[in-house]
């Protein structure tokens, strides 16, 4: 298996820190060195990786990417609670050498695969994504825990795109590398979406928002949709629905 690093994104989020360092005990916590000492009760200090002061999760994720030399790198948000398996009793996971095997088994599923992207279910409704069916699709939205391997692992996050550079992120991978792995069996519990405290909450305007809403579609085009999704109803209210509409499966085999 490829040597990989955890890392935990984290801002203004220091009371979180006890959740992610039990679910998460390998990781490394990667703040701006302005919050370190905010940190310094709550993370050990071989865990924790400060970056230089910068705005933004997406331009930290960069910064991520050319600092830690693994091979491959797993990124978590740093409001992760648990993990809700969506197949057979469905249960909720904070066992945390289950929640590493199933990072694990991406990872190497993704390599083995000559991928270079996984991520998981953006949804704990199982009737929506069927993960019985299809546990595995070639398509999906990398964001709140992926791991990414081989040219995905020098792709930087375009920070124009402000609280959706994921999206545009995603798209560039599938246009470039045409897949990602996402593994449907599992949804990573990271809260309502643009809610709490901390991480991007209150750095980006619903103005600013807006805007790169647009500048999705006009990037995009057909590939981006903002109709709303029926599981995305934890979304903070000023957030609006985007899902991307690129299909990597052949319907004519599928019937």
């Amino acid at each position: 298996m490829l040597d990989y690093t955890i890392v935990v994104p984290s801002r203004k989020r220091q009371h979180n820190m006890a959740t992610i360092t039990r679910l998460l005990p390998t990781a490394l916590i990667c703040v701006d060195e302005r919050e370190i000492e905010d940190y310094r009760p709550h993370v050990a200090a071989s865990r924790l990786l400060p970056h230089p002061p910068m705005d933004g999760l997406f331009a930290g994720i960069n910064w991520m990417m050319d600092t830690v030399k693994s091979p491959a790198l797993i990124e978590i948000d740093d409001d992760f609670r648990g993990v809700q398996v969506l197949t057979g009793s469905r249960r909720f996971i904070t066992d945390p050498i289950e929640i590493l095997a199933i990072l694990e088994n991406a990872l190497i599923t993704c390599d083995d695969l000559g991928l270079t992207t996984f991520c998981f279910s953006r949804t704990a409704n199982y009737t929506i994504v069927r993960p019985n069916e299809k546990p595995m699709v070639p398509s999906g939205s990398v964001c709140n825990a992926f791991g990414v391997l081989g040219a995905a692992r020098k792709r930087h996050y375009d920070t124009r795109f402000l609280g959706r550079g994921d999206v545009d992120w995603t798209c560039q991978t599938l246009l470039e590398d045409r897949a990602v792995l996402q593994d449907v069996r599992y949804y990573f519990d990271c809260g309502n979406v643009f809610g709490g405290r901390g991480g991007n909450v209150g750095l980006v305007t619903p103005e600013q928002f807006a805007l790169t809403s647009r500048r999705l579609k006009a990037k995009w085009g057909k590939h981006v949709s903002f109709k709303g999704l029926n599981f995305e109803k934890n979304k903070a209210r000023d957030v609006a629905a985007i899902k991307i509409a690129v299909s990597r499966t052949n319907k004519t085999a599928q019937k």
